[in-house]
C-alpha cells in the first residue's frame, strides 16, 4: 500500500495559517489535498470552494476535502479514516495556534499499525507573522517551540511589516531555526501554486517509532543537478530588506559563481546594486530611482542552483514600504 504524505501546518495565533490554507485550496494545482482542522467553523473556506458536505467532511472544488478532527482524541484515527474515504494525494493538518508539533510527532510511535501503514510524515511548516511574529517569538514559549520543530518557515504579512520588524523577525529565526528554509510567495495564482507545491513537498523527518524527542537537523533538498551551471533570474516590484538579500546570496555558499543586479530596497530612495564576484559580496547605493519604476532585477549563476528555492528565499526578504 502506497503511503500518503502528511504535513503539519503550525504557527502562533493569528499568524496566517488559515489564509495559507485557503490559498492552497483555491489554487489550480491539480492535487487532491485533505485538510484536517479542529473546528470546521474556524476555517473560512470561500463559499465557491464548497461543493458538498458528507458527515464531518466538506467536499471542496478542485478535488480537495476538509475534515473536522479532535487532536486530543481521534487525530490518528481521523487521518486514517480520511485517507481511506477520500484517497487524497496529501494530508495537511492545521494545528491550533498554541499546539506544539513536536508533541504530535512524538506521539506517533503509539499509532496503530493499520494507520501507520497508510501515512508518511512529510514535514512541519510553521507560518510566522513578519509584522508581529518577533514579539510573539520573544514572549511565547509555544511559538518558539513551533518554529524550532519546523523544517520550513512560511513568512506572512511581509507586505505590511516594516523593514525593522522584518529584520527583527529574521534575527530571531536565525537563532531559533537556522536550518529551516524560509519562504514567501507572491499574492497571485502562480504564487499560490508554488506555495502549495512547497508545503506538500516531502521533507526528511526522524523515524516514527523511536518515541524520543525529535532531533532538528538540516533538511535535504531534493533538487540536484550534478554541478550543472544554472542561471537564475529574479524580478520583483516589492521592496526588499537589503541585509536579508545579502544573507540569501551568501547562504548559497561556494556553489554561487556570480550574482549581480539592482535591488529595490525597503525604506530607501536610492537604487541598490548587489554583486557577488569571487569571494566578495557587496550591496552599494547608487543614484535615486527618480521617475524610474522601482524593481529588483537580479541574476544568480552557480552550480546546481534551485530556481524555486532561490525565488522563495528572496520573496521572504520582502517588507512594507
Amino acid at each position: 500500500m502506497e503511503k500518503v504524505p502528511f504535513t503539519i501546518l503550525t504557527g502562533w495565533l493569528g499568524a496566517g495559517k488559515t489564509t495559507a490554507l485557503n490559498r492552497m485550496l483555491s489554487a489550480s494545482h491539480g492535487k487532491r489535498i485533505a485538510v484536517l482542522v479542529n473546528e470546521l467553523g474556524r476555517i473560512s473556506i470561500d463559499t465557491q470552494l464548497i461543493i458538498g458536505r458528507g458527515g464531518d467532511v466538506l467536499e471542496l472544488a478542485g478535488g480537495c476535502v476538509c475534515c473536522k478532527v479532535d487532536l486530543k482524541n481521534d487525530l490518528w484515527d481521523g487521518i486514517g479514516d480520511i485517507v481511506v474515504r477520500s484517497k487524497p494525494d496529501h494530508v495537511v493538518l492545521e494545528t491550533t495556534g498554541i499546539a506544539e508539533p513536536a508533541a504530535i510527532l512524538d506521539g506517533m510511535f503509539r499509532v496503530p499499525d493499520a494507520v501507520r501503514d497508510r501515512i508518511l510524515p512529510a514535514g512541519v511548516v510553521c507560518v510566522v507573522d513578519a509584522e508581529a511574529g518577533g514579539a510573539a517569538l520573544e514572549k511565547r514559549e509555544e511559538a518558539r517551540e513551533q518554529v524550532i520543530c519546523a523544517d520550513r518557515v512560511l513568512l506572512a504579512k511581509l507586505d505590511v511589516a516594516s523593514p525593522d520588524a522584518v529584520r527583527r523577525c529574521h534575527a530571531i529565526l536565525d537563532e531559533l531555526a537556522p536550518n529551516a528554509e524560509r519562504a514567501s510567495f507572491p499574492d497571485d495564482d502562480a504564487g499560490a501554486r508554488a506555495m502549495t507545491a512547497w508545503v506538500v513537498e516531502s521533507r526528511k523527518l526522524r523515524a516514527w517509532t523511536s518515541g524520543t524527542p525529535r532531533a532538528h537537523t538540516d533538511h535535504d533538498h531534493a533538487h540536484h543537478h550534478g554541478n550543472q551551471i544554472v542561471a537564475v533570474a529574479f524580478t520583483d516590484d516589492a521592496p526588499l530588506v537589503g541585509e536579508r538579500v545579502l544573507a540569501v546570496i551568501e547562504g548559497i555558499g561556494e556553489r554561487l559563481i556570480r550574482a549581480k543586479g539592482f535591488v529595490h530596497l525597503a525604506g530607501e530612495d536610492r537604487r541598490g546594486f548587489v554583486e557577488r564576484a569571487g569571494v566578495r559580496t557587496e550591496l552599494r547605493f547608487l543614484e535615486p530611482w527618480g521617475e524610474t519604476p522601482r524593481k529588483t532585477e537580479l541574476v544568480l549563476i552557480g552550480d546546481g542552483l534551485d530556481e524555486g528555492a532561490v525565488h522563495r528565499a528572496l520573496w521572504a526578504c520582502r517588507a512594507g514600504r
